[in-house]
């Protein structure tokens, strides 16, 4: 018969546990439900006028006497109820004795000794159902019996696996559909490969299939440096597990002494097909997923080979809800963190903004649940800090981006960080290479034609994933939190990304994060590196943005010229650069150039002007022109029709008290009539919502005051339109009231279950 203490779950744990257990020995189908939800039911059956009430009680640390005071509360609550059947399930080991005292203080009409399960009639179902216990894998996976065994076999193996620090993670371990497919794996082919990103728990997983292994008495052989150690170790015949951790970083980064060469993933795939040609023998390979790209890249060899087909691979999208819920519970029940520390985690429902968070990671929560690591945050504090550490979570990329990516892999990240994250495949290739062409002359590296390829190839997966057709963006907002921390901390990547910019675009994203307030080393660098700078910007400034798409049709790419003269101002002014200032007017000429065959875009231009106001980088006579040049380009311009934003931004930027106003006004009430014979009614009927209708009214309001012009007929129009959406919109809201409703209490309901199973982190406490 099974012989478990239970210790190694948590009470969410053991009460999955009992309902399988239940369902199982009754034949029957068993809800689940939480405290918060049915009044006191952790389980329930009913059929007809019946309704069976389960309770699940774990109090592995208070034991009889912390189990008896619970009781002392939830009798009245059970009575109730009124069940037709009262069943307590308990981890707790309990005497006749115990059991009569438990009846007895919840009322023999309501319960009897036979249905008050314990310690040793839960480990009595297990033994009649053992499909149950295998189900439940982390039950005998973190055993007090298979840590023994384990410990035993990893003394006799000499290997370095550290038993019980597996033995811990197995506890916290959320059981989910990865654990059985690598088992399978391992035990159908003899080798498995966990791939994946950083944070997702691929050494864990790993970790629990060696721990699984030892404890059927196998011996562990655990690969430090390379496949000859494997090899050196193997004896045919004898049960044994090969664990190498890693497998691919060290060797295809170069930081063993072997790098990749013509033999050694020959050895490997040797040594693979070796171990799936012998019965007794196992192996368990962990690599992260950029690592694996780069050595499949780099070896003809694994491309060809079938090492692929082993492949597990763990991503953050396969973690439900409820499974985050309950891989942060599970860290925070088995941490070593003080109460007050957990307290302050459910202060404010704390645990949901972590578990909603898109930053989600395994690794972080392993982070924030760490005493060690949080020692120094004062308990007032650690609700801030967990909140700084789900903003920036860079430290967990950090090792990965400074010493296992290649040069070329960096260059790559660093070109996403000056496209915002995002980039479409025909922008990216040509910015790749001026930066990693401009990176390795300056840093001393070597380049390849193909490093274009094998960056993507090598960070796909971990840092980025498909964006369109041909385009990549980063998989996860923190990898921009890293890259931003990166550039911060050193700001020659900023200066590296502008000096071999591809395009203005580029120059403008960086030098926008350059102003922020928190990037103020990185402005610093700007200021002492302005030549390189200003040559950058004096190739880019003046490309053409017309694109000929054949067939008659037009494409524009990149920032309007008139928003390129205003980030090529505002940085000669705020660096106080003469090399940047030297390049207003050749761009101004190229901005009216510009005009000859395209028209001016109003709020660009608007912007412009502001951007001239004042600025000490123009001298006064030159301002004075080109004010005159910009704002005389847009007002012949609106002439022929805008639309109400752009009429708006212009408006502004005019002095009506000036005395030659109506120079100005004359061609702005012409723009307003345009505006209304075309724009208007595209707008109108493009209004969407309230905010939209009542943006348009002040438009208008703005119009009639600042241009003497009559609006009444077109706000009458305005608030018609808004009238009949109003009332479409209240009728489709009593149309989905009830779905919505439904909807709702459901997303409560999942909440309101996730609150109770963390206010349990209260009960069992001495």
């Amino acid at each position: 018969m099974a012989d478990y203490d239970f210790h190694q779950l948590s009470p969410d744990d053991l009460e999955i546990l009992a309902r399988d257990l239940l369902q199982a020995h009754w034949g029957v189908t068993i809800e689940s439900f939480k405290t918060g939800k049915d009044g006191g039911i952790d389980l329930r059956y009913a059929v007809g006028t019946g309704k069976i009430i389960v309770q699940v009680k774990h109090f592995v640390r208070t034991g009889l006497a912390g189990l008896m005071r619970e009781l002392s509360k939830e009798a009245a609550k059970v009575r109730r109820l009124k069940p037709t059947r009262y069943v307590l399930v308990t981890s707790v080991p309990l005497s006749a004795v115990n059991k009569d005292a438990i009846v007895a203080l919840i009322g023999a009409d309501l319960l009897t000794p036979s249905d008050v399960i314990g310690q040793e009639g839960l480990n009595n179902l297990l033994g009649q159902h053992p499909e149950i216990e295998g189900k439940h894998y982390k039950l005998w996976l973190a055993s007090r019996a298979v840590l023994d065994r384990v410990l035993h076999n990893a003394a006799v193996t000499r290997s370095e696996f550290k038993a019980r620090q597996v033995h811990d993670e197995a506890r916290r371990y959320v059981q989910s559909g990865a654990y059985p497919q690598a088992q399978k794996m391992i035990n159908e082919q003899r080798v498995v490969v966990v791939a994946g990103p950083p944070g997702v728990g691929k050494t864990t997983l790993a970790n629990l299939l060696l721990y699984e292994h030892l404890a059927r008495g196998f011996q562990a052989v655990v690969i430090q440096r390379d496949i000859e150690e494997g090899l050196s170790l193997f004896q045919p015949g004898t049960p044994q597990i090969f664990y190498f951790d890693d497998f691919m970083g060290a060797t295809f980064l170069g930081d063993r002494s072997s790098a990749l060469t013509s033999t050694s993933d020959k050895a490997l795939l040797e040594f693979i097909a070796m171990v799936r040609s012998t019965q007794t023998a196992r192996m368990v390979l962990t690599t992260r997923e950029h690592i694996y790209s780069l050595a499949m890249d780099k070896s003809e060899r694994l491309r060809h080979s079938d090492i692929d087909d082993l492949r597990v691979y763990l991503r953050m999208p396969d973690y439900s809800f409820a499974q985050k819920a309950r891989i942060l519970y599970n860290h925070l029940y088995f941490s070593d963190l003080p109460e007050e520390y957990q307290d302050e985690l459910l202060r404010d429902d704390c645990y949901l903004r972590i578990i909603k968070h898109e930053k989600f990671n395994p690794r972080l929560i392993e982070w924030l649940s760490s005493f060690r690591r949080i020692r120094s945050v004062a308990v007032r504090d650690y609700q801030t800090f967990i909140d700084n550490l789900l903003r920036d979570p860079s430290e967990i990329w950090r090792h990965a981006y400074e010493q296992e990516v290649t040069d070329a892999g960096r260059s790559m990240l660093l070109v996403l960080f000056s496209m915002g994250g995002k980039a479409a495949g025909v922008a990216l290739k040509p910015a790749f290479i001026k930066l990693h062409e401009h990176r390795a002359k300056r840093y001393g590296f070597a380049t390849r034609p193909e490093d274009f390829k094998s960056a993507l190839r090598e960070i796909a997966g971990t840092f980025i994933k498909p964006f369109g057709t041909h385009g990549v963006e980063v998989i996860d907002p923190s990898v921009l939190d890293l890259l931003n921390a990166i550039v911060r901390r050193t700001p020659e990547n900023a200066i590296d990304v502008v000096a071999a910019a591809h395009n203005f675009d580029q120059i403008e994203h960086v030098w926008t994060f350059a102003k922020a307030q928190s990037s103020g080393a990185v402005l610093e660098a700007f200021r002492h590196n302005d030549g390189p700078i200003a040559a950058s910007l004096a190739q880019r400034m003046t490309e053409g943005r017309r694109i000929d798409m054949g067939k008659g049709a037009v494409g524009y790419r990149g920032p309007t010229f008139e928003r390129r003269l205003t980030v090529v101002i505002d940085m000669a002014d705020r660096l106080g650069s003469s090399s940047i200032a030297s390049l207003i007017a050749p761009l101004f000429a190229r901005l009216q150039q510009e005009w000859i065959t395209e028209r001016p875009d109003i709020n660009d231009g608007v912007d412009a002007l502001r951007a001239l106001d004042g600025a000490r980088s123009v001298d006064p006579v030159t301002l004075d022109a080109m004010t005159a040049a910009i704002k005389a380009a847009l007002l012949e311009d609106v002439q022929d029709g805008c639309r109400s934003d752009e009429l708006r931004e212009l408006i502004g930027v005019i002095d009506t008290s000036d005395a030659d106003a109506d120079a100005a006004l004359s061609p702005a009430r012409a723009a307003f009539d345009a505006y209304c014979a075309g724009t208007f009614q595209d707008e109108l009927r493009e209004c969407r919502s309230r905010e939209q209708f009542d943006g348009l009214v002040e438009d208008l309001e703005l119009f009639r005051d600042q241009l003497g012009v009559d609006v009444s007929s077109l706000l009458t129009r305005v608030e018609e339109a808004k009238g009949e959406f109003e009332e479409h919109e209240d009728a489709y809201a009593d149309h989905m009231q009830d779905e919505y409703k439904e909807r709702w209490r459901d997303e409560r309901a999942s909440e309101r279950s996730v609150s109770d199973m963390f206010g349990s982190l209260r009960e069992d406490r001495s």
